[in-house]
């Protein structure tokens, strides 16, 4: 399929921001979503994630940002009638259209937005390159030295873990020069440091 293909995936609001490349973990249980994950499990398909507006994540179907991220399921297990699923980040699209079925389950269609190019790290960004890397070394996850030198990689993991408005969360998403969202980074670091509200395994 290619990028600029129209496709209709389900959608599933949330009150977080999915970026590419990120890990969401998920506890199923609502019947909609049930079906939602037994049908891209046999179809070996995802769906897209996107944040929440309106509404709330369970019962009535929620209003959603218009950009989004499809989310491949790559682990999942039953516990107790319920599906605990985790979910990896691809590819960020943008929903043109959407349906709500009888069960609440909104199905999009939807195109696939342009992968970022491969860009290196700027040198005035190699402290928030630093960053990152000791926060995977505290918690022993190996990463490869490419991602570590692709500013959209470096930046979305930035955006992940900073304790940021999720209104700033999809902003970074949305936007498209990997460059200015290292730098958006850098600002809102430095604001959350003279605040004291960065977390202790940040610093």
């Amino acid at each position: 399929m290619s990028d600029t293909a129209h496709f209709k995936f389900p959608l599933f609001p949330l009150s977080t921001v999915l970026f590419p490349g990120g890990l969401l973990p998920l506890r199923i249980f609502e019947p909609r979503y049930l079906r939602m994950v037994a049908d891209c499990l046999k179809r070996e398909r995802g769906f897209i994630v996107c944040h929440i507006t309106a509404g709330r994540e369970v019962g009535t179907a929620a209003n959603f940002t218009p950009v989004g991220t499809v989310a491949k399921i790559v682990d999942y297990s039953e516990q107790g009638g319920m599906l605990q699923i985790t979910c990896e980040g691809e590819q960020r699209v943008q929903i043109l259209d959407s349906s709500i079925e009888n069960d609440q389950l909104i199905t999009g269609e939807a195109v696939y937005l342009e992968r970022e190019p491969k860009t290196g790290i700027a040198e005035q960004d190699a402290p928030l390159v630093t960053l990152v890397e000791q926060f995977f070394n505290r918690y022993e996850v190996a990463v490869e030295a490419e991602k570590m030198a692709d500013a959209s990689w470096i930046g979305f993991r930035l955006a992940e873990m900073l304790p940021l408005p999720h209104s700033r969360k999809q902003w970074l998403l949305e936007l498209t020069n990997p460059t200015l969202r290292l730098n958006a980074l850098a600002e809102d670091l430095q604001k959350l440091r003279d605040s004291g509200k960065l977390p202790p395994e940040l610093h």
